[in-house]
């Protein structure tokens, strides 16, 4: 194979406008820049990436389980593709970055394929994945876990606490239900996934790294518990005669710190507690918490499962509080392919860039991906590891390395991969 020189982004201002642009479709009601999947704001994002992939060149569409994909045609026979991409939904509060980077980042590799009169032989698919982040109903990567086939009809029938249907909800937003469960796509014709997103944690910055080649993505085991007690007065009943839900929800908290904390890489987050009635003059009748265990050690995550089972059980039982513990859809630890780690590396080389290894401690549709298709990734820079925050930060010309690296690690796995 022949030396080339890598390219470089045709116009790295143009992929700052898409992410400025995509910044203004939130929900003015909440704070940050608030995107989330279900709402309207995240219809009108999908409906701005496609119409941006056709005027990219891409064949585009919204297939039926919401995610924006676009297909630039390669010149060889067969039908055999590379995939890349991220998402575009947001967090509550969340920031800018996130996903976008990945959306706004391939779109500007198809333009700068063009700008060089660049032909691939693959296939290129670009995804904006429908509900990347985790939603009411207890799931997250709806649209990876579809085009992987990883949905299922128990999924659409989980209810939020409200008691509405994810059926409903699809239904609401036009995606039809059964739709969703037929989009698996054909992965067999698919070599290649790599996704850019930025780091979300500190280490680049410590490291004085201009990108990271992710090595695994962490397990993950989510979680729900029910704790029902007995509603009393306040004031008169004494507290060794109580079944507080309240407290043994309190207690369980305070576990999954306590669990998380005695491994380095272990994880573990509350991330919604709710107290029933919500009076301070009656003892708590029922509490509900929902959290989260994470690492990329899934005998920790086995064992941190098991651990905290025995707490909840301890804490209600201490306080005759009865207790339910439901596991949620988890996902186990996700290898990337070394193979693809090695060229996002030389390509790296190539531009001039430090390059750091690290794994993911969040969640990405490159970990659902993964499970199908080979798969790399790539991180840039977070400012003070801030995200999920308004306060999410990644510097332009991070975004541009970044980037560059995607464009070339494309054209380079184009050249070596083999066709079935």
């Amino acid at each position: 194979m022949s030396v080339r020189d890598p390219l470089t982004i045709a116009d790295p201002e143009q992929l700052t406008a898409d992410l400025v642009h995509l910044s203004t479709i939130v929900d003015s009601t909440v704070p940050g820049w608030t995107r989330q999947a279900l709402t309207e704001a995240d219809v009108v994002g999908r409906h701005w990436v496609r119409a941006r992939m056709a005027e990219a060149g891409l064949d585009a569409h919204i297939d039926g389980a919401g995610n924006v994909i676009g297909v630039l045609h390669g010149t060889a026979p067969g039908n055999s593709a590379i995939m890349t991409g991220s998402h575009t939904d947001t967090v509550e509060g969340g920031g800018r970055y996130d996903g976008n980077v990945g959306v706004a980042a391939a779109l500007e590799v198809v333009r700068t394929l063009h700008t060089n009169n660049v032909r691939l032989r693959h296939d290129l698919i670009v995804v904006d994945f429908f509900s990347e982040e985790p939603n009411r109903f207890g799931i997250s990567c709806i649209g990876s876990r579809a085009l992987t086939g990883f949905i299922t009809p128990e999924d659409l029938d989980r209810v939020d606490s409200d008691g509405v249907r994810f059926a409903d909800e699809l239904t609401r937003i036009d995606i039809d239900p059964s739709a969703l469960l037929s989009s698996r796509m054909d992965s067999s014709r698919i070599k290649a996934f790599v996704e850019l997103h930025i780091e979300q944690g500190p280490y680049l910055e410590e490291q004085g790294s201009d990108i990271g080649l992710v090595t695994s993505i962490t397990g993950i085991k989510r979680f729900r518990v029910a704790f029902r007690g007995r509603p009393d007065h306040a004031g008169t009943t004494p507290m060794n005669r109580r079944h507080d839900a309240g407290c043994a929800a309190a207690g369980s908290v305070l576990a999954i710190e306590q669990i998380a904390s005695a491994n380095v890489d272990g994880r573990g987050t509350t991330g919604l507690v709710t107290f029933t009635p919500d009076a301070v003059n009656i003892v708590t009748e029922s509490a509900e918490l929902w959290g989260e265990f994470r690492s990329p050690d899934l005998r920790w995550l086995d064992d941190a499962g098991t651990e905290f089972h025995s707490a909840v059980q301890r804490e209600g039982a201490s306080r005759s509080v009865e207790a339910q513990l439901d596991w949620l859809p988890s996902e186990q630890p996700a290898g990337m392919d070394d193979r693809f780690i090695e060229v996002t590396a030389r390509e790296a080389d190539r531009l001039g860039l430090k390059q750091s290894r690290l794994y993911s401690g969040a969640e990405h549709d490159a970990a659902i991906i993964a499970k199908k298709i080979p798969t790399a990734m790539i991180f840039v820079p977070s400012k003070d590891g801030r995200s999920h925050c308004p306060d999410e930060f990644t510097a332009d010309k991070d975004i541009h390395s970044g980037a560059n690296v995607l464009l070339n690690t494309i054209i380079t796995l184009d050249r070596e991969l083999d066709f079935d």
